[in-house]
């Protein structure tokens, strides 16, 4: 007998709202997911599950754009219930859990998201907001309604690879995997939602390789990928900071703020 909890449409919610399933083996957790949810403007609830094999049949009978997913539960777990869909394009999983042991195999299932309890509401909002612009994107392209260039855009960036030697280990990273790239001497450290890799390249190459292909630099040391760039907000020491889809928080100098502002329209 399944335990599927369902939710009527929000009265604030629009046929463009997010659909999301919430799916927890402890209460106490998922109803504090659902009500910083509640929180967000144009998030539709559209269920609560409290085991694996109920989210397995809550994905197919309520088709959600996103599934905020548990991965420690009994039976079926949450990394194999993203098995099932890891090569597909919804729903779009964020893993939600108090361990990060699990985070690399979460990577390989390109997981939209991981999120660590204790849950922060804004790192939540944040992810909700990268989940939305990839549903939106999804939703354009499957109604015809993406332009030529976009399209062009999307199938160009799904190509863009870099090459990363670290250690005696060669790896093929997308570009759009990459959140930013620090330097240290003749090395650089580029770091994705789940992993980093070392590579031996001064930031002068690293530039050189990046600039034209969406990076751009916020610091002496340091280049940001600027699709995943959600925000640029004031710190209270006068100074400012880019916050990523993945709520992390970056430094962003006064040398290159103004410039990386213009690139980004705001």
């Amino acid at each position: 007998m399944t335990n599927v909890l369902r939710f009527p449409m929000a009265e604030s919610a629009t046929s463009d709202a997010l659909r999301v399933l919430v799916v927890d083996d402890e209460p106490t957790a998922r109803h504090r997911i659902i009500r910083l949810l509640g929180e967000i403007p144009e998030v539709e609830i559209v269920g609560e599950c409290g085991s694996g094999r109920d989210a397995i049949q809550a994905i197919r009978t309520r088709e959600p754009d996103v599934v905020f997913l548990d991965i420690a539960m009994p039976g079926i777990d949450g990394i194999s219930v993203a098995r099932r869909y890891a090569l597909g394009p919804q729903p779009l999983i964020v893993f939600v859990t108090a361990y990060d042991e699990h985070a690399l195999e979460a990577f390989r299932l390109h997981a939209a998201d991981y999120i660590l309890k204790p849950i922060d509401r804004d790192r939540l909002r944040d992810a909700v907001e990268h989940a939305r612009v990839t549903v939106r994107r999804a939703r354009a392209e499957r109604d015809g309604d993406a332009t030529p260039e976009s399209e062009s855009m999307t199938a160009s960036a799904k190509a863009e690879r870099l090459i990363v030697r670290d250690g005696y280990r060669t790896h093929v990273v997308p570009l759009a995997q990459i959140l930013w790239v620090e330097s240290f001497g003749n090395y650089v450290r580029l770091y994705t939602p789940f992993t980093r890799f070392t590579h031996r390249a001064t930031m002068v190459e690293i530039v050189q390789q990046l600039e034209s292909r969406g990076f751009a630099r916020i610091h002496r040391t340091a280049v940001v990928n600027t699709a995943r760039i959600l925000r640029i907000q004031p710190r209270r020491n006068g100074q400012y900071e880019a916050v990523l889809d993945t709520g992390l928080r970056l430094r962003v100098s006064r040398t290159y703020r103004t410039t990386l502002q213009s690139r980004l329209g705001v």
